[in-house]
């Protein structure tokens, strides 16, 4: 099957998401297997290749239950960088659910990027594919991202679930799930996260 051709763009053009690409595989490999996105994902590579990060993009271009997209940073004069991982998966058309997620390369922590890619990723899920709910996991240590999860999306915690990831030691942790169910995007969500981008300074949104 052949990659997606979706691209979303942000309405406060900062950010776009747009379909894999070889252009990006070596950045997804070093993004994949850096300290700080490993932190609190544990279970990613400690080492991955461009050729790896190539074969796992083909692979998952041919699942059906999910989809990739690359974040591309866009900078002032117009150019952009690659900028993270996002994207929906576990899709469920029986139950119209699926799981979201992002991760932000640690050069460009700090700049209220993942809110504007949750905006825009939940608009398009939400708004055009007509999911009636999405979820979110994250290790029970991660406070950062629970804390972002319920304050700043105004996602729900709905499930603990004890020793659900596999580390690369063989060891377990727990994790947290959250969601994000489709009238609570209509209803405040979307314009909870609107607020928050439109009124601060871009380059003062911390996530």
């Amino acid at each position: 099957m052949p990659q997606h051709q979706i691209v979303l763009e942000s309405p406060w053009k900062r950010i776009r998401l747009v379909p894999p690409s070889a252009s990006d595989d070596e950045a997804v490999a070093q993004c994949r297997i850096h300290p700080i996105t490993r932190q609190y994902l544990r279970f990613l590579p400690e080492e991955m290749t461009a050729e790896e990060a190539r074969i796992r993009r083909e692979v998952r271009a041919e699942d059906k239950r999910l989809v990739d997209l690359h974040i591309h940073y866009i900078r002032k004069d117009g150019t952009t960088q690659f900028a993270g991982l996002s994207g929906y998966f576990n899709i469920d058309d029986n139950h119209s659910s699926c799981e979201a997620g992002v991760i932000i390369t640690f050069d460009l922590h700090g700049q209220g990027l993942a809110t504007e890619v949750l905006y825009v990723l939940l608009q398009y899920i939400f708004d055009e594919k007509k999911f009636h709910r999405v979820t979110f996991e994250t290790g029970a240590d991660n406070r950062p991202m629970q804390s972002w999860l319920a304050k700043v999306a105004g996602a729900r915690l709905e499930a603990e679930r004890r020793e659900a990831w596999r580390l690369l030691d063989g060891t377990f942790v727990d994790v947290k799930g959250y969601a994000i169910l489709e009238q609570e995007w209509r209803d405040h969500v979307k314009g909870r996260l609107e607020e928050r981008l439109n009124s601060s300074p871009i380059s003062e949104i911390h996530t």
